[in-house]
C-alpha cells in the first residue's frame, strides 16, 4: 500500500512538471525534474522515505515553476499592451491631440504613466488594466480626428531648384492640390526678400507649412 501510495504521488508530481514544461525552461523548472529524477531513483530502489521527500521537493520547485510562469506570462500581456498604448500615443501626438482634446490627452497620458509605474513596480495585472484603457480612450482616435490622413506630411520644406509656392503646394506631402499655394505664402512671407513678391524664393529657402484642417504634420522635406 505504501509503495502505490508513493508512486502515485511520485506520478502527480511529474505531471505537474511536464506541465511547466510546456511553458517555458527555469531554474525552478529544472529543479523540479532534478528532484523528480532523485525520487524516482529512490523509488526503484525502494527507498520510499526518500523518493517521498525528493518528490515533495518536486512538488515544491513545481510550484514556484507554475508562479513564475504565470508572473512571465502576466507581464508579457502587460508589456504589449503599454507598448501599443504607447504607439497609440504616438498617434494622438501627430494628430495634434493635446491642443485638439486637451483634456482626452491628460487622461490618456496620466493613465499611460501609471501603467508605466505599475509595471516597474511588477504589478503587471493593474498595468495591463490601464494600458488597455488608454487604447480604449483612443480606439476612435482616426475617425474623430480626420481619418485618412497621412501622418507623414511635411511640417518644413527646403525650397528646391525650380520650385514654386504652387508646385510645393502640389505635393502629396504638402497639400496636393496647386491651388493651396496660398496659405504658404501668407505663413513665410514675412521672411522673404521681397514681401510682396510670392514668386521670389530660392533653393535652399526654409518654408513653414501651416496645418490645413484635419492635417498632422511633422518632419521636413
Amino acid at each position: 500500500m505504501k509503495k502505490i501510495t508513493v508512486f502515485l504521488f511520485l506520478f502527480f508530481i511529474c505531471g505537474a512538471v511536464v506541465f511547466s514544461q510546456n511553458l517555458q525552461d527555469n531554474e525552478y523548472y529544472q529543479k523540479s525534474l532534478e528532484f523528480a529524477s532523485l525520487s524516482e531513483q529512490a523509488f526503484e530502489k525502494g527507498d520510499y522515505g526518500a523518493a517521498r521527500d525528493h518528490a515533495l521537493k518536486a512538488q515544491e520547485y513545481a510550484a514556484l515553476s507554475r508562479d513564475y510562469m504565470n508572473e512571465m506570462l502576466a507581464a508579457y500581456k502587460a508589456r504589449s499592451a503599454l507598448n501599443a498604448a504607447n504607439a497609440r500615443i504616438g498617434v494622438a501626438d501627430r494628430y495634434n491631440l493635446k491642443v485638439r482634446n486637451s483634456s482626452l490627452y491628460i487622461s490618456v497620458t496620466v493613465l499611460f504613466k501609471q501603467a508605466q509605474d505599475e509595471f516597474a513596480e511588477k504589478e503587471y495585472t493593474k498595468c495591463l488594466d490601464d494600458a488597455q484603457e488608454v487604447l480604449a480612450l483612443l480606439k476612435d482616435l482616426e475617425a474623430e480626428m480626420g481619418a485618412g490622413v497621412p501622418a507623414d506630411k511635411a511640417a518644413i520644406y527646403r525650397v528646391k531648384r525650380d520650385d514654386s509656392l504652387w508646385r510645393i503646394a502640389d505635393l502629396d506631402f504638402i497639400y496636393g492640390d496647386r491651388t493651396q499655394w496660398g496659405p504658404i505664402y501668407e505663413a513665410n512671407k514675412s521672411r522673404f526678400h521681397d514681401p510682396e513678391n510670392p514668386h521670389l524664393i530660392f533653393a535652399g529657402q526654409i518654408l513653414n507649412i501651416p496645418s490645413l484642417a484635419g492635417e498632422a504634420r511633422s518632419g521636413e522635406r
